[in-house]
């Protein structure tokens, strides 16, 4: 009687099915991926455990998993996809069959492939191509199993048999996110806030009913060697949910996005993070100068924002792009400008330049100069008009370099630091107001 001997091999399994997973994404493009996977029937002992649902962009250095009742042996990371290059460059030394453009297949063996040539030998010589004039290049190998997309692969040793799940972690490119305020002024003092992030995810992978979380904060990372390439043709959609949760992620801010449906490779996804808020604002016009210079144009308008209860607001507001927005006279909403806002941590400030107001102008000249060997004295008169039919503030800043002083001033001055005043007046509509002041340097 014959002795049947069965080798033991360890168990090939794949994934059977993932449940719960959460990204967390931040500024710099890159995200956490943390994934529970299942695989059923898993038997006691010795198996391998695949799973291939994973990006072209991920962080090969980064993947670990956790099982609640195995032991991981080892770990392999599989990126030898196939590619028509890397196989027909493997091929170089073996017959092929080269097909020209208008012309009839000719058999050879192959001596070099590269990015715009073919070289072969052929019965009668050697003859090279160039790729563009190839119909097509043929080997009559076959290819077992081509590798179509990245995999993981562990050996484990299982404490018992039945299901087995884990807790993969990882890092990837190429998903990013950013955040997009929209501010409704209203007049000179209030307006409607509102906060989106628009979520990127410009990997390869689809990630579905995940949990998504925002880090800001800028992180000390050692980023990899090679950063694939983002996709294009791009999609976007909206999506509108409650105010984001926030809290403290160490020394950075992580906002809570909640479970998103779908967020599909090459799509975006915008969704509501803080408001419609009620907030007032600082409007200020400005008009800033230095030393000898003239000139006449219309002020710059700011807006700050205070980022305080009292003024509608009192949370950490993420650096992000704000688009401004007015009421027209035909009672619609009319865009005027964007500026770019930095981290607003509670307690602090953000000045948002609008733009130049039509209504307010400056003029600013130098009525007398004079220049002396060990001195420079120059008197400055700043004019301000208002034809605007509500009052306005004015900022007016005047930048001196070197040791001066300022006399004969007609209004009260502000110093703000070695090189910098500035005056402030309320405007009434319809007027004009005049500043003069001298400045004066010395040197020895």
């Amino acid at each position: 009687m014959k002795k049947i001997i069965i080798p033991l091999l360890a168990c090939l399994l794949l994934a059977q099915s993932s449940k719960r997973s959460t990204i967390t994404i931040y500024k710099d493009g890159t995200a956490l991926v943390k994934q529970e996977i299942i695989w059923n029937n898993v038997p006691k002992g010795e198996s391998i455990l695949k799973y291939k649902d994973i990006p072209i962009s991920i962080h090969k250095d980064t993947p670990f998993i956790n099982f609640n009742n195995a032991q991981v042996l080892s770990q392999r990371f599989v990126d030898k996809t196939f590619t028509s290059d890397n196989f027909f460059k493997s091929k170089e030394g073996n017959l092929v069959n080269v097909k020209p453009k208008n012309g009839k297949v000719i058999s050879g063996q192959l001596l070099e492939i590269s990015n715009k040539i073919i070289t072969i030998q052929s019965k009668n010589g050697i003859r090279w191509f160039s790729k563009e004039n190839i119909e097509y290049l043929e080997s009559k190998d076959k290819i077992n199993n081509p590798v179509f997309s990245p995999y993981l692969s562990w050996n484990i040793k299982a404490n018992k048999a039945g299901n087995m799940k884990g807790d993969l972690v990882y890092k990837l490119s190429n998903v990013t996110w950013n955040t997009i305020y929209r501010l409704i002024i209203n007049g000179q003092v209030k307006g409607e806030l509102v906060a989106e992030a628009v979520i990127s995810n410009k990997s390869s992978k689809d990630f579905l009913n995940t949990n998504i979380q925002l880090v800001e904060g800028k992180m000390n990372i050692v980023k990899p060697s090679v950063t694939p390439r983002a996709p294009s043709n791009m999609s976007i959609s909206r999506s509108s949910v409650p105010t984001m949760k926030e809290a403290s992620l160490g020394d950075y801010h992580i906002y809570d996005a909640g479970n998103i449906n779908k967020l599909i490779a090459k799509e975006s996804i915008t969704v509501r993070m803080y408001g419609p808020l009620n907030v007032d604002y600082e409007k200020i016009y400005v008009f800033e100068n230095s030393e000898r210079q003239q000139k006449e144009e219309p002020l710059k308008v700011e807006l700050t924002l205070s980022n305080t209860e009292v003024h509608g607001l009192g949370i950490p507001l993420p650096a992000g792009k704000i688009d401004l927005y007015t009421f027209s006279g035909a009672g619609g909403i009319e865009y005027i400008g964007s500026d770019k806002m930095g981290q607003v941590p509670k307690g602090e400030s953000s000045t948002i330049q609008a733009g130049y107001a039509f209504d307010i102008t400056g003029k600013r000249k130098v009525l007398n100069y004079d220049r002396q060997r060990k001195s420079e004295e120059a008197v400055i008169e700043i004019s301000i008009s208002n034809a605007r039919t509500d009052p306005v503030q004015i900022r007016i800043v005047e930048h001196i370099n070197g040791d001066w002083v300022i006399k004969d001033q007609s209004h009260n001055y502000q110093k703000e630091n070695a090189s910098t005043i500035h005056f402030s007046i309320s405007l009434d509509p319809g007027k004009k107001e005049y500043i003069t002041y001298t400045y004066r340097k010395e040197w020895k």
